[in-house]
């Protein structure tokens, strides 16, 4: 008997869910870590050549906050899609083997690190960012903040790429052209 997917009224067969799955997983990873990496060096750049302008640090750095503040939300996204497509992959397969928990795993933490990220993070300091250059107290609570939300932006880009290695470590050497010696 074919398995058979209800997804939103409509019928996917197994293959098609694994297919579903798959693509889904690469293009949130993708973003993840990809778009996460480049949202960081593209930050770092921006601040290094305020600098270098004269610029303060603490004034550069506030002013990339909107690009990070708008790609929590791309990020929360991307996490959503990925807790998706493992959910999918985990229905259609049920595969227990080591590798396959642990990319489970480190999905699954990357998609808490968005969300620690996009609704424990971001609203903060959205709220401290008018507050930085007047008070104290909020400025001293911005940089702990930003402190802890580089661990955790810098965890979703780990665990990201972690989770699109571990499918490559399981499988076998590709299989060569070479004949193999005859035996006596």
């Amino acid at each position: 008997m074919k398995a058979v997917w209800h997804l939103g009224g409509v019928e996917l067969s197994s293959r098609w869910a694994k297919t579903l799955s798959t693509i889904l997983r690469l293009v949130a990873l993708a973003i993840l870590f990809g778009g996460s990496a480049a949202i960081v060096f593209a930050a770092i750049t921006l601040v290094k050549a305020a600098e270098a302008q004269g610029v303060p640090v603490a004034e550069a750095a506030n002013a990339n906050a909107p690009l990070f503040i708008q790609f929590s939300k791309v990020a929360l996204g991307a996490g959503i899609a990925l807790l998706l497509a493992e959910s999918l992959d985990f229905a259609n397969n049920r595969l227990t083997d080591k590798l396959t928990i642990a990319r489970y795993v480190s999905s699954l933490l990357c998609v808490a690190t968005t969300m620690i990220f996009a609704f424990g993070i971001v609203p903060v300091l959205e709220e401290l960012r008018p507050r930085i250059k007047t008070d104290e107290a909020a400025h001293a609570e911005f940089r702990k903040l930003h402190e802890f939300s580089r661990m955790v932006f810098g965890g979703t880009i780990l665990l990201a790429l972690i989770s699109l290695v571990i499918p490559a470590l399981g499988r076998e050497a590709a299989p060569t052209n070479a004949k193999k010696p005859e035996s006596a």
